[in-house]
């Protein structure tokens, strides 16, 4: 027979000592606590692209998404080759008289990755409870693009008929 002092009593009957459940608990809780620290003390990194264009308000797109007239700033989240277009028109004429130039470029423009961003010190700079900012600004000039008069037009379809018409070539 067992003695009394040695036996659980029916409703704790297969559960740990109550010791047990306590420290479970509180690693628990520690655990948790540690990890909403953690997270929310943790830095982050803010990247963002400004694009100015002369002349001033030029349409901007990135990777053929528009971005809106220049100059703006819009977000980014990885580091590359971004395909960069930039369109405007302005009016050098009269209010009463507009005559409008207009300008082109297409370019491209890589970003690099700043010293916080490197692998292995990334994992490191996530952690400390630091923002990190990461702004880019470009500045293009943006040539005038020439109107070309209806004969020009016209000759130059004559060209790319003629190319198109020549002889076939195998791939």
């Amino acid at each position: 027979m067992i003695p009394p002092a040695f036996r659980n009593p029916p409703e704790t009957a297969g559960r740990p000592p109550r010791r047990h459940r306590v420290r479970a608990m509180r690693a628990g809780a520690a655990v948790l606590l540690a990890a909403g620290i953690v997270s929310g003390v943790t830095g982050c990194v803010e990247r963002s692209i400004t694009v100015r264009t002369m002349p001033a308000h030029g349409l901007v797109y990135l990777n053929d998404v528009e971005i809106g007239h220049s100059p703006c700033t819009t977000e980014f989240e990885w580091y590359g080759d971004y395909d960069v277009r930039l369109r405007a028109k302005k009016n050098i004429g009269t209010p009463r008289d507009p005559r409008y130039a207009y300008y082109y470029l297409h370019t491209h423009r890589v970003t690099s990755r700043p010293w916080f961003q490197w692998y292995g010190v990334d994992l490191f700079a996530a952690l400390l409870p630091v923002r990190f900012k990461d702004h880019k600004v470009w500045t293009f000039t943006l040539p005038r693009v020439g109107t070309a008069t209806s004969d020009q037009l016209i000759q130059r379809a004559r060209q790319l008929k003629a190319r198109l018409e020549g002889p076939a070539t195998k791939p």
